[in-house]
C-alpha cells in the first residue's frame, strides 16, 4: 500500500526538488552521492514522507545554507497528520508560500470568500488597501506580502492552470474599499477574469440565505493523485486540513452555494453592471 502524502510532505517534496535543481544536480546524482535508490529520492520529491536524518543528508548534498536547512527540516516534524497551521506573523516564513505550492500542484481550486474578494482575483490596489486597513504589518512585511500575492496570481496565467471556481458575495462586491474608482478597477478585473476558460466566478446574491454567517473564507484544493485538501484563512494564520470528514463538510457547503449562486453568465452580467455603477460614482 502506497504511503499517503499530506500537505506538509508534498510541500517538502517541492522544496527538496527546488534545492536540488538550484544546485543543478540530477535526481540520480543525489541518489548516487547518498547511496540511495533513485526511486526513493523520487518518492520524497513527490510527497512521500522523509525522515529528518534523510532530509538533512539530502540538503547537505545540495549545499543548502544553515538557516534555510533549519526551516526545511521543520517540515519533517509535523505536529499533526490532519491539520497544519501556517502562522502569518512568523518573520522567517512567507505566509503565502505554502498555499502557492499547493495551488500549483492542484488540478482544481474551489474558493469561498464571503468577507473579501478571493486573493487570486484582487487587484494590487485592492489587496494593498486591505493589508493597510488591518494595521498588522510593517512596511517591509507589506512589500513581502504584495510580492507573494503577485506570485500567487501567476497561477491563472500559466500554460495548464487548474480549473478555478470562485464564490463571491454581492454584499462584498458592493462594499466600497477606499473609493469607487478602486472598486471600478477591481470589478473590471473580475470581468476580465471571467473570460479565462479555466476561471468561473459565481455571485452569491444578497437575496440568498446568509451563508456568509456560516462559512468561513476557505479553499478546496483537488489533486490528480492525492485526496482533496481544505484551506481556511483566519486573521492570524492559515490552516490546511487533510482530515477526510472535515474536507467533506466543505463540499457540503460548496453544494449549497452552487444552488443559490447566480449562474455563470448571470454572474458575469452582474459584475459588468456593478462595474458601470462604480464608474459613474467615480466621475
Amino acid at each position: 500500500m502506497t504511503e499517503k502524502s499530506t500537505v506538509r510532505t508534498r510541500e517538502m517534496g517541492v522544496e527538496l526538488k527546488s534545492q536540488r535543481e538550484a544546485k543543478q544536480m540530477s535526481l540520480r546524482e543525489v541518489a548516487r552521492r547518498a547511496h540511495w535508490s533513485a526511486s526513493k529520492v523520487s518518492g520524497w520529491e513527490n510527497g512521500r514522507r522523509i525522515s529528518p536524518i534523510d532530509a538533512a543528508i539530502y540538503l547537505a548534498h545540495c549545499g543548502t545554507e544553515a538557516a534555510e536547512r533549519e526551516r526545511l527540516l521543520h517540515l519533517t516534524r509535523p505536529p499533526s497528520e490532519l491539520y497544519w497551521v501556517r502562522p502569518y506573523f512568523d518573520p522567517l516564513v512567507d505566509p503565502a508560500k505554502s498555499l502557492i505550492i499547493q495551488e500549483n500542484l492542484a488540478t482544481a481550486v474551489i474558493s469561498n470568500s464571503p468577507l473579501a474578494l478571493p486573493g487570486m482575483l484582487q487587484t494590487e490596489d485592492y489587496v494593498r488597501t486591505v493589508y493597510e486597513m488591518s494595521g498588522r504589518y510593517t512596511t517591509d512585511r507589506l512589500k513581502l506580502l504584495m510580492q507573494a500575492r503577485i506570485d500567487r496570481q501567476q497561477l491563472l496565467q500559466r500554460r495548464n492552470p487548474p480549473q478555478c471556481l470562485y464564490f463571491v458575495y454581492e454584499h462584498t462586491l458592493r462594499s466600497i474599499l477606499r473609493d469607487p474608482a478602486l472598486m471600478h478597477e477591481q470589478l473590471q478585473y473580475l470581468v476580465l477574469a471571467t473570460n479565462l476558460p479555466h476561471c468561473t466566478i459565481r455571485v452569491v446574491p444578497a437575496s440568498a440565505p446568509p451563508y456568509h454567517l456560516v462559512g468561513s473564507r476557505f479553499t478546496i484544493l483537488e489533486f490528480a493523485e492525492h485526496p482533496p485538501v481544505a484551506y481556511e484563512e483566519t486573521f492570524a494564520a492559515g490552516l490546511f486540513i487533510d482530515e477526510r470528514m472535515a474536507v467533506e463538510a466543505f463540499y457540503v457547503l460548496r453544494t449549497r452555494l452552487e444552488q443559490v449562486a447566480l449562474p455563470e453568465r448571470e454572474s458575469r452580467e452582474f459584475l459588468v453592471r456593478l462595474a458601470e455603477e462604480f464608474d459613474l460614482m467615480a466621475k
